[in-house]
Parts: structure tokens; C-alpha cells; sequence
């Protein structure tokens, strides 16, 4: 199901944004002590949500940008996920460098952290893109 087929990217990023923070708020529920496959369906999830996420989001940027700038505004787009991957990597890396003692806990906090941005995502985007934006399909 891609966003043509979601009616748009406002609904496909919606679903993927949910998914993100399920798997991940799951995955911080889960201890030392969980099984492998208990930790399936919260991966999943999250790579569910960021499949689902970033195409959509994508899409509604260079949609709303002037037809002569779209490859301007998808660069941009690109660029801020970049950078927000290194920041968010560096910052929730930081949560985990207390040592062996500090470990699962610095973890299970970087994962809440993450699966909190996912739901402010989900604010900013109900509040911000567009419902009527459909995106034809290819």
C-alpha cells in the first residue's frame, strides 16, 4: 500500500508514524530476558513505520514546493534526514555510554525518546499536511 493507494501522503505517514512509535515504545517494554521472538513484531513495526514514513513525507514536500523547485526541495529533504539520523544517532548514542550498568536503562530511555518523536511526528503531521493532497498513481 503506498501513499497513491493510502488516499495521500498525510494518511501514509500517519500509519507509518504509529507503526514507528508501536515498535519502538514495544521494543523499550521489552528487558535482558525477552526472547527473540518477542522482539520481532516491534522491529518490524519500526521498520514498517520508517518504510512508510519517509516516501510519504517525500512526497508531500516536493508536492507542495513550486514545480521548478522539486528537486530542490527533495535534496533538502533528503539532506535533513541525514542530518537528523546522525543527531539522533549521536544523541541517543550518548544514553547508552554510561557503561555496562547504565546499558539496558540508557536504552530502554533512547527508545522512549525515539518512539516520543514518532508521536510529536504524528501531531505535526495531522496539524500540518494537507488532507486533500492525493498523489497520482504510477
Amino acid at each position: 500500500m503506498g501513499a497513491a493507494r493510502a488516499g495521500g501522503p498525510r494518511r501514509t505517514m500517519l500509519i507509518g508514524l504509529t507503526a514507528g512509535a508501536a515498535g519502538l515504545l514495544g521494543l523499550a517494554a521489552t528487558g535482558a530476558r525477552t526472547p527473540y521472538a518477542l522482539l520481532v513484531a516491534p522491529l518490524v513495526a519500526t521498520g514498517f513505520g520508517m518504510a512508510f514514513t519517509m516516501p510519504a513525507a517525500t512526497t508531500a514536500v516536493v508536492e507542495t514546493a513550486p514545480h521548478e523547485r522539486a528537486g530542490l526541495a527533495s535534496g533538502v529533504i533528503n539532506a535533513a534526514r541525514q542530518l537528523g539520523g546522525v543527531i539522533g544517532v549521536a544523541v541517543l548514542g550518548a544514553l547508552l555510554s554510561g557503561g555496562p550498568a547504565s546499558f539496558l536503562p540508557g536504552l530502554r530511555l533512547a527508545l522512549v525518546l525515539a518512539g516520543a518523536s514518532f508521536l510529536v511526528g504524528i501531531v505535526i503531521t495531522a496539524a500540518t499536511v494537507d488532507r486533500s493532497a492525493t498523489v497520482p498513481a504510477t
